[in-house]
């Protein structure tokens, strides 16, 4: 049977009497009752046939693929954005795995798989004298200290093929098997992953300096990184940005870059999540039509549409979006496509953050993001009042892991231990400063004597003008 196209909606039906028939109906399909669940759905459909979960639970009362794709385009055809509907045409279409679906965010860490084929090791090696080679970020290629032997890396910039569709990979088990052929420590302190090149190992951990760590027993499904941002500052002027920014403050100490001490600079690769797509949002309100002082006001509604790009969201639970904000922007078009040759010498660390969970959170930042100017631009010559939003329709989301840059530096002041980061393109750095406290009392004192100037001189205006 295919979808029909028109429908017939008697008045004489009451809406409960309408969801009943359609919960029934999900019942006979739990239950393994086809026709009774047909029968159901057929006389829903002749009440409503734009319902969306008449055609997603019809495509579940047969075996036959071609009409469960025709009850599933139905479906998507009436709402792009379902992800259910999107995901099951999918799955029809073959264009995602026939394996059951697993659900990412069911828990905060992703399955453990059992892998298939055997993961392929590279070490990189200089060809010459056999020494480990490492990637040189100022000039762009792998380097041996020892023999001086050199190999450029093809970078290719970014390209929008990258850009991965959520919806086909949040019901898959997106296990992949870069991952499996390098060298994996976890911190014994603060329990982030770190990822090395085969062979090569960490003598602290480049995000708390601890030197304690202990080796995973099992390997989780890892979503390969499509991109990565290279280095483009050396420590040395890494260390520069630092100082420089320790001499900044009101409230910083004077002697705070002179007397600091044990600053220990550690870079790494850190895992980013970037979200792309758009979103329509509804707004309701009432809307004066009248004149101010004879108000008519009438009910409207309309949409906000906003097509969003590059929206960041840390993959490593560790770092605190306050930080993270502190040194954006990243330079995201200069993003080359990954390749394991860029962390030959240099340190990863593994996401914690699943996909979806990241995702969310990309929705939450987008959607108050919208939220803060779309009362302003709803109605904008008229009065409102009673202003609300709805929930927002996706499409179109794409995603891309991207590892990008980070130095992260642990530094000692008068006896207090401080965080901070560098953002490894730009320099610019964000964290945690001591404040010197005499003056903080000094300017608290100065800004209440102002006051306090002010006051004094508006009571003596006020009282020159009514005498």
């Amino acid at each position: 049977m295919v979808p029909p196209i028109s429908t017939n909606t008697p008045n004489s039906i009451e809406a409960n009497d309408y969801e009943q028939l359609i919960q029934d109906g999900i019942t006979a399909v739990k239950n393994g009752n086809r026709d009774l669940a047909v029968r159901l759905f057929e006389q829903a459909a002749m009440i409503n046939d734009a319902d969306v979960r008449i055609w997603i639970w019809m495509s579940a009362t047969t075996d036959d693929m071609d009409e469960r794709r025709q009850y599933l385009e139905h479906a998507v055809a009436l709402d792009p954005s379902n992800a259910t509907a999107k995901r099951g045409l999918m799955f029809v279409t073959g264009k995602l795995n026939q394996a059951p679906p697993t659900t990412e965010s069911a828990s905060n860490a992703p399955k453990v798989t059992s892998f298939v084929e055997e993961s392929k090791t590279k070490t990189y090696l200089c060809p010459n004298c056999g020494a480990t080679i490492s990637y040189d970020v100022s000039e762009k290629t792998l380097v041996c200290q020892f023999c001086g032997f050199t190999r450029k890396v093809d970078a290719q910039v970014e390209a929008e093929s990258k850009d991965l569709l959520l919806d086909e990979a949040l019901p898959t088990a997106p296990a992949h098997h870069w991952v499996e052929g390098q060298t994996r420590v976890t911190c014994e302190q603060c329990g982030v992953t770190i990822v090395l090149p085969a062979n090569q190992t960490a003598d602290t951990c480049p995000y708390c300096a601890s030197n304690r760590f202990i080796t995973p027993t099992t390997l989780v499904e890892m979503v390969d990184p499509q991109v990565i941002g290279t280095f483009s500052l050396d420590p040395e002027n890494a260390g520069q940005a630092i100082k420089t920014w320790l001499g900044k403050g009101i409230f910083s100490p004077d002697n705070l870059v002179t007397e600091h001490a044990g600053m220990q600079l550690n870079p790494a690769y850190y895992p980013f999540w970037l979200f792309e797509g758009t979103v329509e949002i509804p707004w309701f309100c009432d809307v004066n039509v009248g004149t101010s002082k004879l108000p008519q006001w009438e009910a409207h509604t309309g949409s906000q549409f906003e097509n969003f790009k590059d929206i960041l969201i840390p993959g490593l639970r560790k770092l605190l979006p306050s930080e993270v904000t502190g040194i954006e922007p990243f330079n995201i078009d200069d993003l080359v496509d990954f390749s394991p040759e860029y962390l030959a010498g240099w340190v990863a660390l593994s996401y914690d953050l699943p996909l979806s969970d990241a995702s969310l959170k990309a929705r939450e930042k987008i959607v108050k993001s919208v939220q803060r100017s779309i009362e302003s631009l709803a109605e904008p010559n008229h009065p409102k009042r009673n202003f609300s939003t709805g929930a927002g329709k996706w499409s179109g989301l794409t995603y891309k892991l991207a590892l990008l840059p980070i130095y992260i530096g642990n530094y000692v002041f008068q006896g207090q231990r401080y965080h901070l980061l560098v953002n490894g393109q730009t320099g610019k750095v964000s964290g945690k400063k001591p404040v010197d406290k005499t003056k903080a009392m000094l300017i608290s004192i100065i800004g209440i004597v102002l006051l306090i100037v002010i006051l004094f001189i508006l009571v003596l205006l006020a009282r020159m003008i009514f005498a």
